[in-house]
């Protein structure tokens, strides 16, 4: 079953081309109060790694952007027209001693408190093993899951007694990543993601299903086939990702039912904090994904079918069928696999008819032609919406070259048929097509128009892959820079114009994918097509959910690039959808991204803030957040449902003159921020609702 391709759209009607830049706004000193933590410890302090710790870059990369601050199950907007949850907000983190602290908000004196809730039993490793940072999942209202940065995973019940949270651990069990023995087992793992979900047993019995994604680091490399020469050691981290589950035998408040599902209680105990007897779920691998890098982003789906991963590169099933291995000679030291092509043993697919890119002002493509074309065989003709282009050969070519083919084909958006032509050189076989955009700024996803073109081509960033035309013929671009439409020289002005902006250092492409939550080698059922939707970062966690609800939580909105701006894309899913019979989807289906808001020049703005740490914005769209690793965090305002020239811009100091290190940012109730500091610098609280 192959995987149905998901384009991300942006809704033009939001986005404001008349917005000028952000005016500073000052934030009141009585509005922001610094809160001890965990007293009478130290604070939250980072885990240090073992001197001897190798890690790749991306496990370095990925241990930076950790956020220590973990949230509850919090809702900052009244659900169905009721209060805002009673409870008031919570926040959790967990010390380097493996303490469970709880950062609680009440709302009617506006202010935060900590407590040291239970001790999470330390992991058993051998001297020198390095561990994954220890981290918290809401779960439900009344329990969390917390991973000990090695492989067992507490599930913890809260309880409100009107003033605190107590805590209990209930359970635990102990992930076994496939292929090691139990005696080996021990792996730091990531916890990605976690929910609860009520399920019924054949006797009609309510439980708790409880579905968790976790990343650990394989043991096993990949390589290329074909050599690097930037990099002495060309072996690439292989990071697998699983889906797992265990059931707990008490029903699930809040929760939709789900399908029938097997009990996967365990009678054993096993020691917990005080001599504390705490019982062992036996939990199982739903199945495994691999990949090489490891997820900025990852949310199961309320619907209980599948979830939503978010990277730099796809993932395939871990049972997926290879090809033979004479396909590709498979050198150790050689440059690292990419799995999204033909190094993963996968049989590799046909070359695409054309490549192309593109800048704010104009589109680039390129065709190849059979080599000594002339252009009296080119016949092309641009329109304001579309193009017409066919090659007629005098004489049949032997050469394996797909011939374009193209009457009146649709463009993805309006041209300046004026101002767009074509060059041809004939002795290396390329035409080349510059197509000057009508609405400038506005970014292609593809060249055609969507659903025209049944197997779109994705834009090249790579400059690589253009150097190779560049080259061959540059000779013929000088003395000729005004040549004409038809004119048999190579002249490519939108790759020359801006060499830098093929080289983002900031943005970081991504891909999304929905994973079927089933077991088989075609659980990758939906991918994002398309370039240039670069990584900003995702919504504060919120869960608007109550009684009753079908919705339980919700999947947190994400933030792109879009030239400057940030656009917010809901990503939603249609429970029972199938992989659509065309390539691309169309409508509503697996997975589909709505554009929903726009923060106006975020994309712009964050690329300058060398130091940030935490990206992240509001669920309701009303401002966005960038947390810098050691000083300010700025807050850019965004007004709903209108388009102003000027927005405001909210710069906080967290250091106050300190040297400080941030290491937590999540909100934890309607506009209050929270920026947890490492050590005895505590928490500093910011309330961000106007009086």
């Amino acid at each position: 079953m192959a995987a149905t391709r998901v384009p991300i759209r942006q809704d033009r009607s939001l986005l404001n081309p008349k917005f000028e830049g952000y005016k500073l706004d000052f934030l009141e000193e009585s509005r922001q109060h610094f809160v001890p933590i965990g007293a009478p410890g130290p604070g939250v302090v980072v885990p240090k790694l073992p001197s001897a710790t190798k890690l790749s870059y991306r496990q370095i990369q990925s241990r930076i952007r950790h956020n220590h601050l973990h949230p509850g199950w919090n809702s900052f907007k009244p659900a169905k027209g009721g209060s805002s949850n009673a409870r008031g907000g919570v926040l959790f983190a967990i010390d380097e001693d493996f303490m469970l602290i709880a950062l609680q908000y009440e709302k009617t004196a506006s202010r935060l408190r900590s407590k040291r809730l239970l001790q999470i039993p330390a992991p058993a490793v051998p001297l020198n093993f390095y561990l994954e940072f220890p981290s918290v999942k809401p779960l439900s209202e009344d329990y969390i899951l917390a991973s000990d940065g090695a492989s067992t995973f507490y599930l913890i019940r809260l309880s409100f007694t009107g003033i605190e949270y107590e805590a209990k651990i209930e359970a635990c069990t102990k992930f076994q990543p496939e292929g090691l023995s139990e005696a080996e087992a021990t792996a730091p793992c990531v916890l990605l993601e976690a929910k609860a979900f009520s399920v019924t047993n054949s006797d009609n019995e309510r439980s708790m299903e409880i579905k968790f994604v976790v990343c650990y680091t394989s043991n096993d490399g990949f390589y290329s086939s074909e050599p690097s020469p930037h990099r002495r050691s060309d072996k690439k981290t292989m990071f697998i990702v699983s889906l797992c589950s265990a059931v707990w035998d008490r029903p699930l408040a809040n929760s939709v039912v789900s399908s029938d599902t097997a009990m996967d209680v365990d009678g054993s105990v096993a020691p917990g904090p005080d001599g504390q007897q705490i019982k062992a779920l036996s939990s199982r691998i739903i199945h495994s994904i691999r990949g090489t890098e490891i997820p900025f982003y990852c949310a199961l789906d309320p619907s209980n079918e599948g979830y939503v991963i978010g990277s730099n590169s796809t993932y395939k099933a871990t049972k997926e069928p290879v090809a033979a291995q004479a396909t590709h000679y498979l050198e150790p030291g050689s440059e690292a696999m990419d799995l999204d092509g033909t190094d993963t043993g996968v049989v590799p697919t046909p070359e695409p008819p054309y490549i192309w890119t593109q800048t704010e002002t104009d589109v680039t493509v390129c065709f190849g032609l059979p080599k000594g074309t002339t252009k009296h065989a080119i016949h092309c003709k641009f329109t304001r919406q579309g193009l017409q282009l066919q090659v007629n050969l005098s004489q049949p070519s032997d050469q394996a070259v797909r011939m374009p083919n193209l009457d009146n084909m649709p463009l993805f958006d309006e041209i300046q048929p004026d101002d767009s032509f074509w060059t041809l050189e004939s002795g290396a076989g390329i035409l080349t097509l510059s197509l000057e955009k009508k609405n400038s700024k506005t970014r292609w996803t593809q060249v055609f128009a969507e659903g025209m073109d049944t197997d779109p081509v994705e834009e090249t960033l790579d400059p690589s892959m253009f150097a190779e035309f560049k080259g061959a013929l540059e000779k013929y671009t000088s003395g000729q820079a005004n040549a004409g439409p038809g004119r048999e020289s190579t002249i490519l002005p939108s790759l020359a114009q801006d060499p830098q902006e093929d080289i983002d250092e900031e943005g970081e492409e991504i891909k999304f994918s929905w994973i079927q939550a089933e077991n088989g080698h075609d659980i990758v059922r939906a991918t994002t097509i398309g370039t240039g939707h670069d990584w900003i970062g995702q919504a504060f966690p919120s869960f608007e959910g109550s009684l009753g609800d079908e919705q339980p939580f919700r999947v947190p909105t994400v933030c792109l690039k879009h030239d400057v701006d940030g656009l917010v894309y809901a990503i939603h899913h249609i429970p029972g959808s199938v992989p659509s019979q065309s390539s691309i989807q169309q409508s509503d289906g697996i997975m589909r991204f709505e554009h929903t808001s726009t923060f106006d020049a975020l994309a712009f703005v964050q690329a300058s803030k060398r130091e940030k740490r935490f990206v992240m914005h509001d669920p309701q769209g009303r401002f966005a957040v960038i947390v810098e690793s050691s000083r300010n965090v700025y807050i850019y305002w965004h007004t709903v449902d209108h388009k102003l020239k000027q927005e405001r811009q909210t710069v906080v100091d967290v250091s106050k003159g300190q040297q400080v290190d941030v290491i937590g940012c999540q909100l934890i109730s309607d506009g209050v921020l929270v920026i947890l500091m490492e050590g005895k610098h505590g928490a500093l609280v910011i309330d961000l609702n106007r009086a």
